[in-house]
């Protein structure tokens, strides 16, 4: 514990690699404090293959989640992160978001783990559903008696520097407290406990470019070759792109992060050791976001005189819109475990439980317009305009509003007339994992044969969804006054002075929220409910889902070894059984009625062959090479989703989860070299390939996943399974002490990873033939230069992560063209740490040192005329550890 990680630190995890049976990628608690990473997810950020991904479309999605400038998801290897495997101390951990297979990582702090190891491979003995990695996040144990007890204690301070920006303090802080003994007569009986707390505040820009598209229908051609304005270019449609409605905004915030870990082994007689452990980690967040939005009226092409059509926007709406994004998560994992060893056989039995929950419990939003219109304002109209709305300077939107448009924005608090008394949803997701197995294996006395193993697992999943939601009448109508503004009700209370510092410099209300939601419960009524319509067994029941999930498996592995060969054989057979149950809501186009619960079953059952190759032909490298079978169900709300009946025109559409949907199944092969170097450098180079047939994507809530149906007197729309996809890549990583360049009697090294990935997938005629895959970037690349002198040592890493798809056809306009790209960021980071003895370190961590954009996502992959732009500025971290 009193260790300080330096390049040594390096080469002890790479020799853990190199001797490992197949093909994995450790990650050491020295490794995830050296670099910047404020969570899990961002420290998984350094490994090869490993994308970062800041947003998602679940509860929380788009820019909002993005605008909290942290890390939440990881991808490996081309597939988002609901191909991988997670899991805790060995525990496949319950996944608590609504609809998705993945699991949320940014409330898992990195120093909460000793290791965590990355299975490249697939194995008979792990859960046959992941076809990205199976990662296993390995908490610390007792310590041997010789070290026995000992305590750590470690407290820090943060800093970021936007909220600095906006005049807000930005501070956060931290403290971990861990403790780890042996006792009993022979130190039979071990204990560690941990427990951390972590509070952390931010103020953050974001422009809302894409979210202004997508709702406002805030986009169009700047010139045409006709009236009618379509695109100039039919060959290149996002060729003359403007955006001509603008949401500019602030996000502020606060989270909340609480971690446990409880160890207990006992060594309860020669040969059998019994073993439990317990995590929880939780993490309570506050957002609110507050736009200045511009939304554009009607539009027209006028001819120039030259057969060139221009844009003409006529008039534009100023509002401010303002909407919570609440995110409560947690994770909890229990696990006991008993080592029986006699002579050559060993079992392993053991029981496990998980849960998982994720929830949006109070998100609340609310606006105020200056063409507000109700029972008491009447005829307010927008502001007159005619002609383009922004032009761009290095990218990004220029507005070209007349001033009447920038003095509404800047008086918005006393100007705009309040809407309505407020928006609420609440979304709630949980999902119980629990059951039990074990593990039995023999290793003969002589023969080629190493090592003999069979297992079964039987495990039981629970979750459960709702989503009900409340809309407020008019603050008009319901104080019957005309002219109300945000602050006359008390809402708006001061001001930023600048809602984009160096890019927007018109100001934006603060808003208080206690007074918000305190004037939303007191007009909140029975006929606010409407979550699907008007009668209150639906608006209960119509977005609410319950589901059972049962797997059973079995598995066969044995080792083969002759001379420098190693042979691991596997089969596992893994069979599921899925019942979901949801609510049917009727056609209410002759008057709603009353719904009801139905239930529908999906089943899977797989066969899963594994085999990883081992080549040593020396004490210094191995070669390995392996292939396996693995597959990836869908997720629940995919399958169930409830069933929603409309008639429109004539034409009935029935929306609906299909559970019919087919897994994602996948032959995987893997090559690898490890080999050490001259000097004590290492090199490791690896190549895989990956195709799936049926591929699924995460697409939140939605349920028109794959190809929509032709028009017909009844429609139905459903999720349905992609066709083929294919993921293939190259990595290399290389570590190289280099010495002392600096003649000072220090130690300097270079530690690089690159990663170059290619993905398509068929998802039909609308979607496209040939597309690439959700969150798999091109190039991937990390590069660490440390250097260790005495007592202090200092790194600098550079993070590099390719342009990648994040959605599909967000505008849902002809083509496939217009996906989400987010652009390619370059974060670079310094650490300096300073150890004072063998067991108290001081370390300073500072984050983006160039100040670069967070998050740049655009329509299109070739232009960024609609875009999203986080700016979350730096953050610096003061720890200090000591261990007694």
């Amino acid at each position: 514990m009193g260790r300080r990680p330096e390049p040594g630190e390096i080469a002890r995890r790479l020799a853990t690699d190199l001797d490992a049976p197949t093909s994995v990628r450790s990650l050491s608690r020295e490794d995830m404090e050296r670099g910047g990473a404020q969570n899990l997810s961002e420290a998984l950020g350094d490994l090869p293959g490993m994308t970062v991904i800041n947003t998602g479309r679940s509860f929380i999605g788009g820019i909002d989640s993005a605008s909290r400038g942290e890390g939440l998801y990881a991808a490996y290897r081309g597939l988002n992160a609901e191909y991988n495997l997670s899991m805790i101390n060995g525990v496949s951990v319950a996944q608590g978001l609504p609809y998705s297979r993945g699991v949320q990582l940014n409330l898992l702090p990195p120093d909460a783990f000793q290791t965590v190891v990355v299975h490249k491979t697939g194995r008979a003995d792990l859960d046959g559903d992941f076809i990205g990695a199976a990662l296993d996040f390995q908490t610390p144990g007792p310590t041997d008696l010789s070290r026995s007890p000992w305590t750590a204690v470690t407290v820090g301070g943060r800093v970021e520097t936007r909220a600095r920006d906006y005049g807000e303090s930005g501070l956060g802080e931290t403290i971990r407290v861990e403790h780890g003994r042996r006792f009993g007569a022979a130190g039979q009986f071990g204990l560690y406990l941990a427990a951390a707390h972590e509070d952390r505040s931010f103020v953050n820009s974001e422009l809302a470019g894409v979210m202004a598209a997508q709702n406002d229908r805030g986009w169009a051609y700047g010139v045409s070759g006709s009236a009618a304005g379509g695109a100039p270019d039919a060959e290149n449609p996002q060729e003359g792109l403007v955006q001509t409605s603008l949401n500019v905004g602030v996000s502020s915030g606060r989270s909340r992060l609480q971690n446990y870990a409880l160890a207990l082994d006992w060594r309860a007689a020669p040969g059998l050791d019994l073993r439990l452990n317990a995590t929880h980690a939780q993490a309570r967040t506050e957002q609110n976001s507050t736009f200045s939005q511009v939304v554009s009226g009607a539009q027209s092409w006028i001819d120039d005189g030259s057969g060139v059509y221009r844009l003409s926007v006529r008039d534009l709406s100023t509002r401010v819109w303002y909407e919570t994004n609440p995110d409560n998560v947690s994770l909890s994992t229990l696990s006991l475990k008993a080592d029986a060893v006699s002579g050559r056989w060993r079992l392993t039995p053991y029981l496990f439980a998980s849960r998982g929950e994720s929830a949006r419990p109070d998100h609340l939003e609310a606006s105020a317009w200056i063409n507000q219109n109700d029972g008491y304002n009447v005829g307010r109209t927008p502001r007159a305009f005619g002609g383009v709305t922004v032009q761009y300077r290095d990218g990004l939107p220029v507005p070209q509003w007349p001033q009447s448009v920038f003095d509404d924005l800047n008086q918005a608090g006393s100007v705009l007339v309040a809407r309505r008394a407020g928006q609420r949803t609440e979304q709630f997701s949980e999902q119980m994992r629990y059951g039990g197995g074990f593990d039995l294996s023999f290793t003969p006395m002589q023969g080629p044969w190493r090592n003999l193993r069979i297992g079964a697992k039987l495990g039981r999943s629970d979750r459960d969804l709702t989503d009900r939601n409340w809309t407020n009448a008019f603050f008009g109508d319901i104080y019957q006054t005309a002219g109300l503004t945000w602050e006359a009700l008390g809402i708006a209370k001061g001001t930023y002075a600048e809602v984009f510092p160096g890019l927007y410099d018109w100001s934006i209300p603060r808003i208080d929220h206690d007074r918000l939601e305190a004037l939303f419960e007191a007009n909140r009524t029975t006929e606010s409910f409407d979550t699907c319509g008007a009668l209150y067994v639906n608006n209960l029941n119509c977005n609410s889902q319950s589901g059972r999930e049962i797997v059973q498996a079995v598995y066969v592995m044995a080792t083969h070894a002759t001379g420098a060969w190693e042979t691991q054989f596997g089969l596992r057979q893994e069979r599921a059984r899925i019942v979901n149950r949801f609510w049917v809501l009727p056609d209410a186009s002759e008057g709603e009625t009353p719904g009801d619960w139905a239930a529908n079953r999906s089943r899977y059952d797989m066969l899963l062959p594994s085999l990883n190759l081992s080549y040593r032909p020396n004490d210094r490298g191995v070669w390995r090479a392996a292939a396996w079978r693995s597959y990836s169900r869908p997720a629940f709300m995919q399958l169930g989703g409830g069933v929603r009946t409309e008639t429109l025109d004539g034409v009935t559409t029935v929306t609906r989860g299909n559970p019919d949907l087919k897994s994602a199944d996948a032959w995987n092969l893997d090559l690898s070299h490890q080999t050490w170097l001259p000097g004590g450098g290492a090199l490791s180079l690896s190549a895989y390939a990956k195709q799936i047939d049926h591929y699924l994507y995460e697409s939140g809530s939605s349920l028109d996943v794959g190809v929509v149906p032709d028009e017909a007197a009844v429609r139905v729309v459903m999720p349905r399974n992609g066709g083929r996809g294919d993921t293939r890549g190259l990595e290399m990583e290389w570590f190289q002490p280099l010495g002392d360049p600096f003649d000072l009697g220090g130690q300097a090294s270079l530690d690089l990873n690159l990663s170059r990935q290619w993905s398509r997938v068929d998802l039909g005629q609308i979607l496209g033939r040939s597309q690439p895959m959700l969150n798999a970037p091109e190039w991937l690349g990390n590069a660490e230069l440390a250097y260790a002198q005495g007592r202090a040592a200092a790194y600098l890493s550079l993070n590099y992560t390719g342009a990648y798809l994040s959605a599909y056809d967000v505008l849902k306009a002809e083509g496939d063209w217009d996906n989400l790209w987010v652009r390619s960021v370059a974060r670079l980071d310094a650490r300096a740490r300073w150890r004072f003895d063998e067991r108290t370190r001081l370390d300073v961590i500072v984050t983006n040192l160039t100040g670069a954009y967070s998050y740049w996502a655009h329509v299109g992959r070739d232009g960024a005329a609609l875009s999203d732009v986080v700016d979350s500025g730096r953050r610096v971290v003061v720890s200090l550890r000591s261990v007694f």
